[in-house]
């Protein structure tokens, strides 16, 4: 099943609309410069807060779009997070795996053009907001809370691997 997509935009406030939830159109430079904000912010758990708050966020729009459109089918939910991950203008995403976890890995991430285009080579994986994504699309594909499960990125194309690579587990 292919994402429906519904966007509009607000004349008075020029505000844009994904299938009825505000979103901001970003370039990957400006992501690059928020996640490097979050790195510097190590110590105060920048990291995490954008994490928790991508995961929070995202949830919200899957389990609303899931509803509206009667998306009962696991394995339907995790491609229209894929596809949702796409639309945004972050990459190509590929998911796999059950209730207990999974793998998802990453062809191509603008967070990790951006960020190679601005700074180069980076030493660890910093893309943050893509394991927040990633929670969400599997919290929400198997009807789970938030924070129903863990993301670790194990590879990154910000460290010279051929894609990123995320273990998804059960929490």
């Amino acid at each position: 099943m292919a994402l429906n997509l519904e966007f509009t935009m607000n004349n008075e406030t020029y505000r844009h609309s994904l299938n009825g939830h505000e979103v901001v159109m970003h370039s990957h430079h400006y992501l690059a410069l928020i996640t490097k904000m979050v790195e510097d912010l190590t110590d105060l758990g920048g990291p995490e807060i954008l994490s928790d708050v991508t995961e929070e966020t995202i949830i919200t729009i899957l389990n609303d779009y899931f509803q509206k459109h009667s998306l009962n089918d696991t394995e339907e939910r995790l491609r229209a997070g894929e596809d949702y991950f796409s639309t945004f203008g972050l990459g190509r995403m590929y998911v796999s795996g059950g209730a207990d976890g999974g793998d998802v890995r990453l062809t191509s991430s603008h967070l990790d053009e951006g960020w190679t285009m601005k700074w180069g080579p980076h030493d660890r994986p910093v893309n943050h907001l893509a394991r927040g994504f990633i929670s969400a699309i599997f919290s929400a594909a198997f009807n789970k809370p938030a924070k129903s499960y863990g993301t670790t990125e194990t590879a990154s194309i910000i460290t010279g691997a051929p894609e990123s690579t995320f273990i998804v587990t059960a929490l």
